[in-house]
């Protein structure tokens, strides 16, 4: 009884409780109310989230280089929203299905590339920006029987990074906190030939390196590039589209050539500049998918302290 109401009663197995639930209900809902779920709670979070609102509007219309006013802007802005509803009420229950029904809701072009990639045995870093529903390409990949290593960054209780790495393993996902150690255990994995899936458009600490990003210099990961130039392995930049009905197109692009110089520095700056310009591109297919909801740039950074100060 007393663990019963320790699990009641403390707050971060109540985190844990609430994503086990919404899993387990998701789970037994058909994919149409789930749809009808996601655009009920995108909505929900566009109103009455205003000040994320703004930064969301500006991060979109950025990407989408929209010219269509004040309206348009919001359109759009509600629109990120309704898809980051649908990635994750899609996600919570994504182990539950099987090969079969993941190839009845997705396509995928290039993935040749992916195919080929594998076999010069260096492994493969398949790379993606927050966009669509990456969780769905990943599980419809591993349920092919390719093996998939990713990186999360490490959450906070750290039971729900345990639920999340168990959730994900479920659909053949193996997942590592992205901790210093990350690098040398994503490299052994590319040299067992396997792939290894990222999701790195944000700089989370700050290290990486500055450049244009959707017009403005920032700070963009460059782990990915390092990765890529200390293992050998291809980097092939990819997206998954969200389509209407559940739907889903996944799209691998075409391996990113580059050739090395003398100097790794270097090296990784023009690497991950190829890497941003791909990001770009496929931004710009659908920029409403694009699930980036904080600042990213140092405009906003400046903008949000100024007016927290005021």
């Amino acid at each position: 009884m007393s663990q019963v109401l320790t699990r009641i009663f403390d707050k971060d197995r109540r985190v844990v409780a609430f994503y086990e639930m919404a899993s387990t209900f998701l789970r037994h809902l058909p994919n149409s109310l789930t749809i009808v779920l996601a655009y009920i709670a995108g909505l929900f979070a566009f109103v009455f989230s205003p000040r994320k609102r703004r930064v969301v509007m500006n991060n979109l219309t950025r990407a989408s280089a929209s010219q269509m006013g004040w309206i348009g802007d919001w359109l759009l802005a509600a629109r990120g929203y309704f898809s980051y509803s649908r990635y994750w009420v899609e996600a919570l229950p994504l182990g539950r299905l099987s090969r079969k029904e993941l190839n009845a809701r997705i396509g995928f072009h290039g993935f040749e590339h992916i195919y080929d990639a594998l076999g010069e045995g260096k492994g493969v870093i398949f790379v993606t920006p927050h966009l669509g529903n990456w969780d769905f390409g990943a599980a419809w990949l591993a349920s092919g029987g390719y093996p998939i290593t990713s990186v999360m960054e490490e959450l906070e209780p750290k039971e729900l990074f345990d639920w999340f790495a168990e959730h994900r393993a479920k659909f053949g996902v193996h997942v590592i906190p992205a901790s210093a150690s990350a690098f040398g255990q994503l490299a052994k994995m590319l040299g067992k030939n396997q792939v290894v899936a990222l999701v790195a458009d944000r700089d989370l600490t700050n290290s990486g390196v500055r450049l244009p990003f959707f017009g403005e210099v920032t700070s963009v990961p460059q782990g990915v590039a390092l990765l890529s130039l200390r293992t050998g392995a291809p980097i092939i930049p990819g997206g998954v589209y969200m389509l209407p009905g559940g739907c889903h197109y996944a799209i691998a692009t075409e391996p990113i050539k580059f050739k090395r110089t003398s100097s790794l520095r270097d090296d990784v700056v023009d690497l991950t500049e190829i890497l941003v310009s791909r990001y770009e591109s496929l931004i710009r297919a659908a920029p409403s998918q694009w699930h980036l909801f904080q600042p990213n740039w140092p405009s906003q950074v400046a903008e949000e302290t100024s007016s927290s100060t005021m």
